[in-house]
C-alpha cells in the first residue's frame, strides 16, 4: 500500500507541538497524544474547509462584484453615447462606444451564467432584470442612432431598469458574502470547539502535570485564539487586521494562509463596492446637472423649488425666483456658430453661480434661460440689488477665439408671498415679470407685483379678444378623422376659427399667441369646450350618435385648479357625451413647469370618462417614462413624420416606433397630415388605424361636417 506522503509531511511540520506533548509524564503523553490526534484531524478538516470555501467562493464573489461594475460602465457609456448623439458625434468613436456597450452586456451575461451555476438565491431576478435592461439599452442605442432626442429620452427612461438590475446584482453580491460568512462561521465553531477540548483536556492533565499541561495548552490554544480573533475581526468589517502564522509551515500556518486568502477576497470585494458607489454618484450627478454648463438642470430645479415651497411659513413665502433670459443670444449662434453659443452659456453659468450664495440654486431650465432660486428672509428682499447682482454677471463680454461676444439679459423676479395661487401661478408670475423686462432696451429687470400684467397689455387688443370670446366670434370647424381601413368617418377634430368682422375667418396662427400673452387662455378654452360639447346634439340629430369629437386644450386651463374645476363642471353637466369627447394635450406638457399639476388634473378629467390624446407626439421633449403614469388613450403622430413616408427611411423607422409605443401601451394611433395613397397604405400596413389630412378633407364649418356624415360618413380619398 503506498505511503501517504502528504500525511508524513504534515507530521514532520508539527514536530514542535509533538515534542512538547511527549515531554509530559506517561499519562500526559497518552492523554495528550489522543487529543493531539483529534486536534490534528480537526485542524486538517478546518484547513480543507477554508481552502475549499475559498476556491469555491472566490469566483462567485468575483462574478457578483463584476456585474454592478459592468452595469455602471454600460450606463455611463450609454449616457455618453446619448450626449454624443445629440451633439452630432459620428465615426469610429461612436462605433467603439457601441462595441464597448455590447461587450459589457455580454460580460454581464457570462457573469450571471456563472452565478447561476453557483446556485445563489436571486439569480433568476437578476437575469430577468438584466434581460429587461439589455432590451432597453439596445432600443436606446437604436433610437440614438436614428433620433438623438428620442434616444436621450429612452436613455433617461431606462434609468429605473438600470437601478432594478443594479439592485438585483447588489443582492446577489450580498448573498455571496453571506455564504462566505456562513462558511467562515462553521470554521470558527470548529476552532472554538477545538479550543474548548484542549482547555478541558489541559485542565484534567493539569492535575498530574500542571506546568507541562499549561505549556502544551499555550502551544496549541493560543494560536487558535489568535486565528479566531482574526476571523472575527474580518467578519466585523476590520479588513486591516493582521492574520497571524501565515509564515509557519504547520497546520496553524495553513489555516492562517487560508484566512489570509479570505481576507484578500473581502478586500477586493470592498474595493469593488466602493468603486460602484463612485459610479453611482457620478450617474446621480449627470441626472441632476446640465451636461453643457454644469449647473443644475430642470429636474433638480423642480425638486429644489418643491422642497423650498414645502417649508412652513414664513420660509416658503420668502422664496425668491429669478427667471433670466438672455437677449441677443441667437445672433451669436448665427454669426459665430454653436461653439460660440456654448462658450457663452458655459461662461455665464459659472458667473451666475459665483454670484449666488451658499444655499441658492442656479439652474439651466431652457436653451438660453436660467432659473435662480434664493431662499431668504422677508426683510432682506431687495429686488433691485438682487437683480443687479446677476445682471452684472451678464454685462461683461465673453471672450471666444479672439472675439468679445456680447449678450444681454432680461430678468423677472418674484417673491412667493407676492403671488396668490399655487406653484404654477408662482412660476407664471416670473414669466410675466420677465416679459415686462423684455420691453425695455438693454439688460433690465422687473419685480413682480400683484396685477402687474395689466401694465404691459394693450387695452384695446384685450378688449377686442374678450368681446370676440363673449360674443361667439370664435367658432369651431371640424376636420374628419377616418378609419383608414374602411374609409368611414369615426370622428372630427374641432379647430378654432375667429370670424373677424373685417379680416374674415382667421386661423389659430394669427390669434393664439395674443390670447396666451394676454392671459385669456382659460376663457378661450372654456368657450371652445362649450361649443364642441353643444355640437354633439347636432351630430345626434342626423343619426350619428357614434361620432366622437376632440379639441386641443390649452395647457393653461389644466395647469390651475380653478381651470380644471370649470372644465369638470361643464363635463358633469353633459355626462352623457363624456365618453365621446377627446381632449388633445401637446407632448410639451410632460416637461413643462406645471407638468405635475397638469398630469394630476388630466387624471381627474379622465375619471369622468373623457379620453385624453397626446398631440404632436414625437416632436417635443416629452420623457417616455411619463407615458406609464399619464392617462392617455390616443397618440397623434405629427404630420412632419407622415410627410416623409416613402422618401426617408429613418423617419419611417421613427413612425414605426411611435405606432408601436402607442399600441403597445393600449392607445390608438392617429396619423396627421396624410396626403397620398402611399402614406395611407404604409400606415395601414404598420397597424395605424386612424388618420387625418387633406386626403380626407380640410376643416369644415359645422353644417358642412353634418352634410358629410349624412352621406353615410364616407369620405372621398383624393391626392
Amino acid at each position: 500500500m503506498p505511503r501517504d506522503k502528504s500525511r508524513f509531511r504534515i507530521s514532520l511540520s508539527n514536530w514542535s507541538i509533538v515534542a512538547r506533548v511527549l515531554a509530559a509524564p506517561v499519562i500526559m503523553v497518552v492523554t495528550l497524544a489522543l487529543l493531539s490526534f483529534a486536534g490534528w484531524q480537526t485542524l486538517k478538516a478546518q484547513r480543507t474547509m477554508v481552502a475549499a470555501s475559498y476556491e469555491e467562493l472566490q469566483p462567485v464573489l468575483t462574478h457578483a462584484a463584476n456585474v454592478p461594475q459592468e452595469l455602471s460602465r454600460i450606463e455611463a457609456h450609454l449616457y455618453k453615447l446619448s450626449a454624443w448623439g445629440q451633439i452630432g458625434v459620428q465615426g469610429s468613436e461612436l462605433e467603439t462606444t457601441i462595441q464597448t456597450i455590447n461587450h459589457s452586456l455580454d460580460t454581464v451575461k457570462r457573469d450571471i451564467d456563472a452565478l447561476e451555476a453557483a446556485r445563489l438565491d436571486g439569480v433568476d431576478d437578476l437575469r430577468s432584470a438584466y434581460l429587461d435592461y439589455r432590451k432597453n439599452t439596445n432600443n436606446a442605442m437604436q433610437l440614438i442612432l436614428r433620433n438623438a432626442t428620442l434616444g436621450a429620452v429612452a436613455t433617461r427612461g431606462g434609468h429605473a431598469v438600470y437601478t432594478q438590475a443594479s439592485e438585483a446584482a447588489r443582492r446577489i453580491s450580498d448573498a455571496a458574502r453571506a455564504r462566505v460568512k456562513q462558511r467562515t462561521a462553521v470554521t470558527i465553531d470548529a476552532a472554538e470547539r477545538l479550543a474548548r477540548d484542549f482547555i478541558s483536556a489541559s485542565a484534567i492533565a493539569g492535575l498530574l502535570a500542571i506546568v507541562i499541561s499549561l505549556a502544551a495548552a499555550r502551544t496549541i490554544v493560543n494560536p487558535i485564539r489568535d486565528l479566531v480573533r482574526a476571523i472575527r475581526a474580518l467578519l466585523a468589517g476590520d479588513l486591516s487586521v493582521k492574520v497571524p502564522f501565515v509564515n509557519r509551515t504547520d497546520e496553524f500556518g495553513r489555516i492562517g494562509q487560508s484566512v489570509k486568502a479570505l481576507q484578500d477576497v473581502l478586500i477586493e470585494n470592498r474595493a469593488a463596492a466602493d468603486q460602484h458607489e463612485v459610479k453611482q454618484a457620478e450617474l446621480e450627478y449627470i441626472a441632476s446637472h446640465d451636461a453643457l454648463t454644469g449647473v443644475a438642470n430642470r429636474k433638480a430645479f423642480d425638486t429644489f423649488m418643491n422642497a423650498a415651497l414645502a417649508e412652513p411659513e414664513p420660509a416658503a413665502g420668502a422664496l425668491v425666483y429669478i427667471l433670466l433670459d438672455l437677449d441677443g443670444f441667437k445672433p451669436v449662434n448665427d454669426t459665430y456658430g454653436h461653439d460660440a453659443g456654448d462658450a457663452v452659456l458655459k461662461r455665464l453659468a459659472k458667473r451666475l453661480e459665483s454670484r449666488a450664495r451658499p444655499g441658492d440654486l442656479v439652474a439651466r431650465i431652457g436653451g438660453d434661460e436660467f432659473g435662480i432660486l434664493l431662499p431668504m428672509r422677508q426683510d432682506r428682499y431687495d429686488p433691485q440689488a438682487i437683480a443687479n447682482r446677476f445682471l452684472d454677471a451678464v454685462r461683461e463680454p465673453v471672450p471666444f477665439n479672439g472675439q468679445d461676444l456680447h449678450v444681454g439679459a432680461s430678468i423677472g423676479i418674484v417673491r412667493r408671498s407676492d403671488v396668490d395661487g399655487d406653484t404654477a401661478a408662482f412660476i407664471a408670475a416670473a414669466d410675466q415679470a420677465m416679459y415686462v423686462a423684455k420691453q425695455e432696451t438693454g439688460p433690465s429687470f422687473y419685480a413682480y407685483k400683484p396685477n402687474s400684467l395689466a401694465l404691459v397689455t394693450d387695452l384695446a387688443e384685450r378688449q377686442e379678444l374678450e368681446a370676440a370670446i363673449n360674443s361667439g366670434a370664435f367658432v369651431v370647424y371640424y376636420q374628419p378623422k377616418v378609419d383608414l381601413r374602411s374609409g368611414s368617418i369615426s370622428g372630427f377634430e374641432g379647430l378654432a376659427r375667429w370670424v373677424h368682422p373685417v379680416r374674415g375667418v382667421l386661423t389659430p396662427a394669427t390669434f393664439l399667441s395674443q390670447i396666451g400673452r394676454l392671459g385669456l387662455q382659460r376663457a378661450f378654452s372654456e368657450a371652445i369646450a362649450r361649443q364642441v360639447i353643444a355640437d354633439f346634439a347636432a351630430f345626434d340629430a342626423v343619426g350619428r350618435s357614434d361620432i366622437g369629437l376632440s379639441f386641443n386644450l390649452e395647457d393653461g386651463l389644466l395647469a390651475t385648479a380653478n381651470g380644471v374645476a370649470a372644465l369638470e363642471d361643464l363635463i358633469r353637466t353633459h355626462r352623457s357625451v363624456a365618453s365621446r369627447l377627446t381632449l388633445e394635450i401637446t407632448e410639451g406638457v410632460f416637461v413643462s413647469r406645471a407638468s405635475a399639476a397638469i398630469q394630476a388634473h388630466a387624471l381627474r378629467i379622465a375619471d369622468l370618462g373623457v379620453r385624453i390624446s397626446v398631440d404632436d407626439f414625437g416632436t417635443g421633449y416629452g420623457a417616455l417614462r411619463h407615458l406609464r403614469a399619464f392617462p392617455f388613450h390616443e397618440i397623434k403622430i405629427d404630420r412632419e413624420f407622415i410627410s416623409a413616408i416613402g422618401t426617408d427611411r429613418s423617419t419611417e423607422v421613427i413612425v414605426d416606433g411611435l405606432i408601436s409605443i402607442g399600441t403597445g401601451l393600449g392607445a390608438e394611433a392617429v396619423a396627421e397630415g396624410i396626403e397620398t395613397e402611399n402614406q395611407e397604405r404604409y400606415l395601414i400596413q404598420r397597424g395605424c388605424r386612424f388618420g387625418q389630412g387633406y386626403r380626407y378633407g380640410t376643416a369644415l364649418p359645422l353644417e358642412d361636417a353634418l352634410d358629410l356624415v349624412r352621406r353615410n360618413g364616407a369620405v372621398s380619398r383624393t391626392g
